[in-house]
């Protein structure tokens, strides 16, 4: 299967505390250590893990974090030739706190990722011929997603959508993806951009309300939509109705690159089979092993992991 991922590419700054620090507050931490990140990257590598041909349209930094970073993603099995370049600008850097409940917190400066343009997703036309799955989030610049929406349209190219990080949208863009995955907090996000009122976030634990917010974008173009609630599962809304899926129990470690490993798994089986039933399952084990290790892209399985994970352990009921 030929995958596209249009998106980012950072380089992550990692420390680790013993609990996150309050505003103002300063914690004494330990364990650094840097590594390739980013949503766009943490996803193409991880289909490129699962045994996918990737290929990634990003715009990199003229600097020594993006020529390593550059170095990282190709080495594992990822296609950088529609890549771009940027003389010009720095390349994106996320700075990284984990706590020792494998908890997060980030600040990103995006860099040369803001500079992706429709243009530069142009230039990878030849790439959606023949394509089958085409991946997108949001930490770059919108004009180039749709861009890459429209020509994965016009190749019947299937499109999952990640609105990761959330930021007002053009809404368009709901009714040209095939998959819809926010997480709990960007589906509120979502609904309150779209209806023009407050939606109180129901917490990760509550399924049921999760899947009739979830349903109400339907009304708004989205066809298939699954949101993710971290340890609590799932929630798959289509016109069939709601679906809830729990998700396997593991000892964590780092949540860094969790989301990004269950929406680039779910994607591929989905792409590869259209049966969300397999689907997400394969997406949680994903996941979870991820969460099981330290670091982004580093954590991400292979399509073997996955599969010996899901032999030996069980989806919980949700």
């Amino acid at each position: 299967m030929r995958a596209i991922v249009v998106g980012s590419a950072n380089t992550d700054l990692i420390i680790q505390v013993d609990e996150l620090p309050p505003v103002g507050d300063t914690r004494i931490g330990h364990s650094f250590k840097s590594g390739p990140g980013g949503k766009g990257a943490n996803q193409a590598v991880c289909l490129a893990r699962l045994g996918a041909e990737t290929h990634l349209i990003a715009r990199f930094g003229w600097d020594g974090f993006s020529s390593l970073l550059r170095e990282a993603i190709g080495e594992h099995g990822v296609d950088l030739s529609s890549s771009v370049i940027d003389r010009e600008t720095m390349g994106g850097v996320v700075f990284i706190i984990v706590d020792e409940g494998g908890n997060n917190t980030m600040v990103a400066d995006l860099g040369s990722n803001l500079s992706l343009s429709p243009d530069d997703v142009s230039r990878g036309e030849a790439l959606f011929e023949g394509a089958e799955l085409l991946l997108l989030q949001f930490e770059v610049p919108e004009d180039a997603n749709l861009r890459a929406c429209n020509l994965a349209r016009e190749h019947g190219v299937k499109v999952i959508m990640n609105p990761a990080p959330m930021r007002r949208f053009n809404t368009e863009l709901l009714g040209l993806v095939d998959l819809f995955t926010p997480n709990v907090p960007e589906l509120a996000k979502v609904l309150e951009l779209l209806e023009g009122r407050e939606v109180i976030d129901p917490g990760e634990r509550n399924l049921r309300t999760i899947g009739r917010l979830a349903a109400r974008l339907r009304k708004h173009g989205a066809r298939n939509i699954v949101v993710t609630a971290g340890s609590a599962g799932c929630v798959y809304v289509s016109q069939d109705g709601t679906k809830q899926y729990g998700t396997f129990i593991v000892h964590p470690v780092d949540s860094t690159a969790a989301g990004d490993a269950f929406t680039a798994a779910l994607s591929l089986r989905y792409a590869e089979t259209e049966d969300i039933d397999g689907s997400i399952p394969f997406a949680s084990a994903c996941a979870a092993i991820t969460v099981t290790r330290s670091g982004a892209i580093p954590s991400l399985p292979s399509r073997q992991e996955v599969e010996e994970f899901m032999q030996n352990n069980r989806l919980q009921k949700p």
